[in-house]
């Protein structure tokens, strides 16, 4: 009997260490894929797998050396060869190659999450099961939590320019295509013209750097989205985005800030008055200089949302208006209009620049 029970223990370690995934579209249920290979704490998944899971087709081809996958969007193509994902004539960077293990092309969590996702239009349910890893993965420092630390210090310069640089991230991009509306028209084209046509009008008449997290259609990876919040010279932080709603008549310009920016300002006599953060006052003239060209503004909104991350940093994230209304929609895309609000949009900042100005001089 001592035998039996000694070999059921030495079997069982043997059957758990066996590595496996659950993939699923979400809201379906997961499928268990167990040809999967670990290595340094990244799951390696056969591309056949994965894409049969989430319902799509695909096939190598030998004469192209690539995998192509059937999407809505055209054929897509990977390689062990690049590091890009193709569509067309365009081309989305990978965070791993894909590469072959075993004779099965692979590629990792990353590629079914991110680029996988957006070819099913759907975002994917993904748990990696992997219960007995001999050696546990080095933790590597998380892009988010390093940069929230570094908002937290952010200073403000009290010399110099009123404003020394501003970062702007045009929402979303490449495969990534944001809200769409009924006529086809993309969320991520609205908000890189806002964001080149603002910036120039920042370079021209402030004469200051203006860093883009993207200059064109193109994924971009969460650390490369943050990375222009955090040069050194940066005193504001805009993102651009825009919605889209079940009823035709919601319109208008709504800004987010931060839910937890309030200060409080202790005076004599035991008073305390609550103080709006730097985010708030900048939200506020830009709420007022948007009233002031007969912009819409639905109003401003604390937010918890995680690209507006953590920290002392003057940042608003601005929805551009309603891509499901159709008269804003015609208005959105009018070169006229957009130069309308980005003129807006300048005066906002320059008044929060000269606001901020004199409650530095202020205080000093």
């Amino acid at each position: 009997m001592r035998f039996i029970i000694l070999i059921i223990c030495l079997l069982l370690p043997l059957q758990s260490a066996f590595a496996a995934v659950d993939i699923a579209l979400r809201g379906e249920d997961p499928v268990r894929l167990e040809d999967v290979y670990q290595q340094d704490g990244v799951p390696s998944i056969a591309i056949e797998d994965a894409i049969d899971a989430v319902g799509l087709t695909g096939h190598w081809n030998s004469i192209s050396h690539t995998f192509r996958i059937k999407t809505k969007y055209g054929w897509a193509e990977i390689s062990p060869a690049s590091e890009y994902l193709k569509i067309a004539d365009e081309y989305y960077p990978l965070e791993h190659n894909p590469r072959f293990i075993d004779g099965r092309l692979r590629v990792t969590d990353s590629f079914i999450l991110n680029q996988l996702a957006q070819l099913a239009g759907r975002s994917i349910y993904f748990r990696n099961i992997d219960p007995d890893a001999d050696i546990a993965p080095e933790k590597k420092p998380n892009v988010l939590e390093k940069l929230f630390a570094f908002l937290l210090n952010k200073k403000i310069s009290k010399s110099g320019p009123l404003i020394r640089a501003v970062a702007i991230d045009p929402g979303h991009g490449g495969l990534d295509t944001g809200v769409i509306s009924t006529s086809g028209y993309k969320e991520k084209h609205l908000n890189l013209e806002i964001a080149k046509k603002l910036a120039k009008q920042l370079k021209m008449k402030l004469g200051i750097p203006i860093y883009l997290s993207r200059d064109g259609d193109y994924e971009l990876t969460m650390e490369q989205r943050l990375e222009p919040a955090t040069k050194d010279d940066v005193d504001i932080w805009l993102l651009l985005h825009a919605q889209v709603a079940f009823s035709p008549e919601f319109s208008g310009v709504t800004l987010y800030v931060r839910p937890d920016e309030v200060a409080t300002d202790a005076h004599s006599g035991g008073d305390v008055e609550t103080v709006a953060s730097d985010s708030m006052l900048l939200a506020q003239e830009l709420r007022t200089a948007l009233l002031d060209s007969a912009i819409a503004v639905r109003g401003i909104y604390q937010s918890s949302r995680l690209s507006l991350g953590r920290g002392s940093l003057p940042t608003v994230q601005i929805e551009l208006g309603f891509l499901s209304n159709p008269e804003e929609l015609q208005k959105l895309q009018d070169p006229e209009y957009q130069l309308l609000m980005v003129q807006a949009l300048y005066t906002g900042i320059r008044q929060y620049a000269k606001q901020s100005k004199e409650k530095t001089d202020g205080n000093n």
